[in-house]
């Protein structure tokens, strides 16, 4: 499975020129669905920009370490449980997508999307910006 990080076409503002719009888009597995709603789709709720990033990166290291046993990163309308055995996300618009076992993701997964995003956010503001991973 792969996640593709870009930017679409949002317009043209009459001020602002040419809008762009962040896309977060998992392609290519079982399960897409599941890891869209779950992870990609959460991205700019925990993590709108590269310092947000390397907190929610710091948090899962200092578990990883043992420095801590568990901990939760809130973020608009989202909450992500951190321990060892992973991560659980819960979405809190809607009391299904809340303590499902699709909301359950390795370490490693979450580090890799996280990652991502971060580089993603590193890059400028264009249709040439573009950051694929695969999981």
């Amino acid at each position: 499975m792969k996640l593709k990080l870009y930017y679409a076409d949002g317009g043209n503002h009459p001020v602002l020129g040419q809008v762009y719009h962040q896309c977060q888009e998992f392609i290519d597995g079982r399960d897409v669905a599941r890891y869209q709603r779950y992870l990609a789709n959460i991205l700019s709720c925990i993590a709108q920009s590269v310092d947000d990033c390397d907190r929610v990166l710091a948090e899962v290291a200092m578990i990883e370490e043992g420095r801590e046993s568990k901990s939760e990163i809130e973020g608009n309308d989202v909450d992500v449980l951190i321990s060892l055995d992973g991560i659980q996300v819960d979405i809190n618009v809607n009391d299904k997508w809340v303590g499902q076992p699709e909301g359950r993701f390795s370490l490693t997964e979450f580090k890799a999307v996280v990652a991502a995003w971060r580089k993603f956010l590193h890059m400028p503001e264009s249709f040439n910006s573009e950051v694929i991973i695969e999981l």
